[in-house]
């Protein structure tokens, strides 16, 4: 199997209102959630994205080896191999190697796999460079103390909301990169690219407020699972978690588009 595409979105009448919301200077909130609910078909068809699968996996996977005797060993049954001089910038290799020899092995890629790899990469990174604070150089003892805080159930909340909501701000600009280009120049939507770099910044916004309801629940998600499973979490409570995650976020994310939205 070679590369899946996600697609991209039909110019259909909620497709139109879309488009007309931007060059009408509509509110990001707006935008973002019209945008997710039009693209509910190319979401629907990547349901059982197996990179998706995988990254969610190792997400979880990195968070139950924290609690671990030998987190290390358990990585490396995982695929991750991180060395004891490892770094920040090491880790985020890793995970990345990591996913990337898994997709390898089962021929699939896509679209949406290579956006949650990115974006796993990004949250991982961003929690251990927010638990380490102003070390310049930290140490590989520091670097594991650090990974070894993931298996804190607020740690790992914390880590899902940023990981969703890095995902989701991915998949509105996959969608809106072609409308909003469209619509820089003089008498148009963006005068400037600094203003359209400015609608970007406030779409990320948006996209880790409404990922506040992701990290709530995949901290109970998270600790109610690892307690039934004897300290270990299975595949397929992972693959539900990563998809009913998702579910949740878009759905929050066209609530913010209604009247009513918070």
């Amino acid at each position: 199997m070679g590369h899946i595409r996600l697609g991209t979105l039909p110019r259909t009448r909620s497709w139109k209102e879309v488009v007309a919301l931007i060059e009408e200077g509509g509110a990001v909130d707006v935008v973002a959630g019209k945008t997710i609910s039009a693209s509910d078909k190319a979401f629907a068809a990547i349901q059982n994205d197996r990179g998706f699968s995988e990254v969610v996996w190792l997400m979880t996977q990195l968070a139950v080896a924290a609690t671990q005797m030998d987190p290390q060993s358990y990585l490396e049954g995982e695929g991750l191999r991180l060395s004891q001089t490892t770094s920040v910038a090491e880790v985020a290799l890793a995970i990345h190697e990591a996913v990337d020899a898994k997709l390898d092995r089962i021929h699939q890629r896509s679209d949406f796999g290579e956006m949650a790899q990115n974006a796993l990469v990004s949250a991982v990174t961003e929690h251990l460079d927010t638990t380490l604070g102003t070390l310049i150089s930290p140490s590989a003892a520091e670097a594991h103390g650090a990974l070894s805080k993931l298996g804190r159930v607020g740690e790992f909340g914390k880590v899902a909301r940023s990981f969703f909501a890095r995902l989701s701000q991915q998949c509105l600009e996959y969608f809106l990169s072609k409308t909003v280009g469209a619509q820089i120049g003089d008498g148009r939507r963006f005068s400037t690219t600094a203003q359209v770099a400015e609608y970007e910044s406030a779409m990320r916004t948006h996209s880790f407020e409404a990922a506040a309801i992701v990290e709530k629940f995949s901290a109970e998600w998270f600790s109610k699972n690892r307690f039934e499973g004897s300290g270990k979490i299975d595949r397929e409570k992972s693959d539900g978690f990563g998809w009913y995650a998702l579910q949740k976020m878009r759905a929050e994310m066209s609530s913010r588009a209604t009247p009513n939205g918070l």
